[in-house]
């Protein structure tokens, strides 16, 4: 009886250990062998693409024109030759109405201005006879690189006594170079605004027989 009970604790012990009845025969418990990992997940799920509700819009450019646009054409040059005086440096011209004679002269500081008919609001200015006195002026003057200003001058300097000066046409310009990089001064005359004489920094002045600009 020892012995059979001895071989009957081996077995049952046997059984516990090699997992008996796996193949569902009889009451023991069945073991489960796990020969295989989950695979872990590596992809990120797909995201359903959403379809936008806002209608296109198609981007469209404006055809660039291809038409030049219209300028007024550049101002006739008049040529200086025509209107050279008899001293050396000298340019002397009219306005067409003959209300202004005028001139520019090239010396170390060129300069150029007009006698004629100057309006009545042109300020007073101090005599060029008697210091301290106020006087109607004579004459608008621009020396280059300077304010114009208002003259009362003893000589008539911008009148020609060798011959009557050229009358320069409308909407022409009298450009006479300097004698410096800075130091040309040109003229013109409009037939509303009357004559306008400029240097190359801008200073300048624009007369009539009814108003002024100095600048």
């Amino acid at each position: 009886m020892k012995r059979i009970g001895s071989a009957t604790v081996a077995v049952v012990g046997a059984c516990l250990l090699g997992a008996c009845g796996t193949s569902g025969e009889g009451n023991g418990p069945m073991a489960t062998v796990i020969t295989d990992r989950p695979t872990p997940i590596t992809t990120a799920p797909s995201v359903p693409s959403v379809t936008s509700a806002s209608p296109s819009i198609t981007a469209t450019t404006t055809p660039t024109s291809t038409t030049a646009t219209s300028t007024s054409p550049a101002a006739a040059q008049a040529k200086p030759q025509d209107y050279a005086g008899k001293a050396p440096g000298w340019y002397y011209f009219s306005s067409p109405s003959g209300k202004f004679e005028c001139g520019i002269a090239v010396l170390e500081s060129s300069i150029a201005g007009c006698h004629g008919s100057l309006p009545d609001s042109a300020p007073e200015v101090p005599g060029s006879g008697a210091s301290g006195s106020a006087v109607k002026p004579n004459a608008v003057q621009l020396i280059a690189g300077s304010p114009a200003k208002f003259e009362s001058l003893g000589d008539p300097k911008f009148h020609r006594f060798d011959g009557p000066a050229a009358a320069l046409p409308y909407g022409e310009v009298l450009t006479v170079p300097g004698s410096g990089s800075t130091n040309g001064l040109q003229c013109s005359i409009d037939e509303q605004t009357g004559v306008t004489c400029s240097d190359q920094v801008g200073h300048g002045f624009t007369v009539s027989d009814e108003d002024f600009d100095l600048r």
